[in-house]
């Protein structure tokens, strides 16, 4: 994209609004992982990375470190398509699960749309400290669970001619 997703404008409003009102749906603790202070116009509170330039599970390790609660729900800024039904269908799948991410039908994983219990979060620093940063590798490590959405409900935006 050449520039922050989350704040690229598609149908009106920028892409971390739509999924901030799906998120809204299901709970007012909303937080925002984010090393970008342009994020401020939301009025959440705004997470830093605690370890630099690691990706996503950089993020989530933040989000999980400040969030004060113990089940938590994670969804990238990128799917401006996001409804909350799909949030509500992972937290209805998390039973005795640590994390419950979803999937398409072809079996990509989406490890940043998900559910992950804060209690995970020793299992994420002790990756971190080895230097691995895969969301792949973690899945593994916890007991998790994949819950398969028609590709259609998991689209995400990369490229300018995606806002279409």
């Amino acid at each position: 994209m050449g520039q922050d997703k989350g704040l690229v404008l598609y149908r009106g409003k920028r892409m971390v609004e739509h999924v901030v009102a799906a998120c809204k749906e299901l709970t007012p603790n909303i937080l925002i992982s984010t090393n970008n202070l342009d994020y401020s116009f939301l009025r959440y509170n705004l997470i830093r990375d605690n370890f630099k330039e690691l990706g996503p599970i950089g993020g989530i390790q933040a989000g999980l470190a400040a969030s004060e609660t113990g089940d938590n729900i994670f969804c990238p800024c990128d799917m401006p398509g996001i409804q909350s039904a799909i949030f509500k269908k992972i937290l209805e799948e998390k039973k005795d699960y640590q994390a419950v991410v979803a999937a398409n039908s072809s079996g990509k994983l989406y490890p940043v749309l998900g559910y992950y219990n804060k209690n995970v979060l020793p299992v994420i620093e002790k990756q971190i400290a080895k230097g691995d940063f895969k969301m792949l590798h973690l899945l593994k490590e916890l007991n998790a669970q994949t819950i398969i959405f028609p590709e259609e409900m998991l689209k995400n935006v990369n490229y300018p001619e995606d806002l279409q």
